[in-house]
């Protein structure tokens, strides 16, 4: 593999990043979750500005699921939806920026224990995401 010095994160980002809205219903977080199979969601404004974000970590954390007879994880929505989003996301999200390294990202996530790290732009517009299975997958399809 490439020294992960010389590899930005604009060159590996996903950069169709899923997110919610910090207004919406905190019961949309368990849908977006379920629906896309993402496992986190960066929340932002109307203006796209990252405000937050919440994991399903958190989602669990929060408000325990109720498993059906088939064995499937369930939520209430209206349980869910006792809780407000912008109180309840982790409002100081540690981010990068497109032109840092992707080593940057890796020692963050190492030494912190995070699962991803939102990228933004100057003005926190949110640029993309890097997560620990999209490097797993990067190191899989390269001959290391």
């Amino acid at each position: 593999m490439e020294d992960l010095r010389k590899i930005f994160l604009k060159d590996v980002m996903i950069n169709k990043v899923y997110t919610i809205n910090i207004d919406e219903p905190f019961s949309r977080v368990w849908d977006i979750f379920r629906s896309l199979g993402v496992r986190h969601l960066p929340v932002v404004d109307d203006n796209g500005i990252l405000q937050g974000i919440v994991t399903q970590r958190d989602l669990y954390r929060i408000v325990s699921p109720h498993r059906t007879m088939e064995g499937e994880l369930v939520y209430d929505k209206m349980d869910l939806d006792k809780h407000i989003l912008k109180y309840v996301m982790t409002k100081e999200v540690v981010t990068l920026s497109p032109d840092d390294t992707l080593r940057a990202a890796l020692e963050l996530m190492i030494n912190s224990r995070y699962g991803c790290i939102p990228v933004v732009d100057e003005n926190k517009y949110l640029a993309g995401i890097i997560t620990q299975i999209d490097v797993l997958k990067m190191v899989l399809d390269t001959d290391v």
